[in-house]
């Protein structure tokens, strides 16, 4: 979808004329003061678009017409969204911190040929979380350390995200993510539980809003790292109903980078004489409506920025 088709699809939802549109966003916010009817036309055809910190702007306005941010993705799966966002922004999202993504060749291997897939479908469960697993308990000295069974129950559980990258079954990277009832989830960022203490009944269903706890990340190649992301994404849009917020604690200053560039905002330290920790929270909207999310789901190059 471009952005001109996103104005289009909204206007007619929401039932709105262009002149309606046009004063209703003049309302919204000063940057559109001066905005007119054939600006916006422009727009909708796709001869000029506006620019980023506008488009951010009008996703805003959208999304105070109802509870939903992204309502042209309402009714679409989390696979058809994956195929309509672009890598434009991801590599600057999760940049080239060697701590988190390696730089292993794919060698002579194609895209298609990365296989990214919920752990959960896995036939050979246990031998995909291998390497997952000593990754997780070796990753840093002070990290938790989960024990095989927990890290299976939790992947299994139909709630959590658990993705596993391989080529020709080869470990190549991996994104987990756990789904947490929002009282979990609130202990967890105000450090009154750790993860460890989690348990199976602590994770919301897909019935209920749930919060999202990014766990873990890990690539061999930018490649794959943009591919977990770009499916991590999809994941979120096409639930973006039924998350409430997303947040994490991460131990190294790598990771703490990366749920910055997610737009994870800073919410409380935790220090003691082993280690400090940093909890980091944002609600949904803050980490869907960012330019670089726009730019995975509106990029495209050849139609000129608008500077009106």
């Amino acid at each position: 979808m471009n952005f001109n088709d996103y104005i289009k699809t909204c206007r007619t939802t929401y039932k709105m004329t262009q002149e309606d549109l046009v004063n209703n966003l003049y309302a919204f916010d000063d940057l559109f003061n001066g905005l007119d009817i054939g600006t916006l036309s422009r727009w909708e055809r796709g001869s000029s678009k506006p620019s980023m910190e506008r488009q951010v702007l009008f996703v805003k306005y959208f999304k105070t017409q109802s509870d939903t941010i992204f309502s042209c993705f309402e009714d679409v799966g989390a696979s058809s969204i994956e195929k309509r966002l672009c890598q434009t922004g991801i590599n600057n999202l999760i940049g080239n911190s060697k701590e988190h993504i390696m730089n292993f060749p794919l060698a002579s291997f194609m895209v298609d040929e990365i296989s990214i897939t919920n752990i959960r479908s896995a036939e050979d469960i246990d031998r995909v979380l291998e390497m997952p697993n000593t990754l997780m308990k070796n990753f840093t000295n002070n990290s938790p350390k989960f024990t095989n069974q927990t890290l299976k129950s939790w992947a299994l559980h139909p709630s959590n995200l658990f993705l596993i990258s391989e080529i020709s079954r080869q470990f190549y990277g991996m994104f987990f993510n756990l789904r947490l009832k929002p009282e979990v989830f609130e202990k967890v960022m105000n450090f009154e539980i750790t993860i460890l203490d989690i348990s199976e009944e602590d994770f919301a269903g897909f019935d209920e809003m749930g919060s999202n706890y990014p766990l873990m990340f890990f690539a061999n190649n930018e490649k794959v790292a943009s591919l977990l992301f770009i499916r991590y994404y999809a994941h979120l849009i096409a639930n973006q109903n039924n998350i409430k917020e997303v947040g994490s604690t991460p131990l190294r200053d790598s990771g703490r980078k990366l749920v910055e560039k997610m737009k994870l905002h800073h919410y409380k330290d935790k220090k003691d004489t082993h280690n400090a920790i940093s909890a980091y929270r944002s609600s949904l909207e803050d980490v869907l409506i960012n330019e670089t999310v726009l730019k995975m789901i509106f990029q495209k190059r050849d139609i000129p920025v608008d500077q009106n």
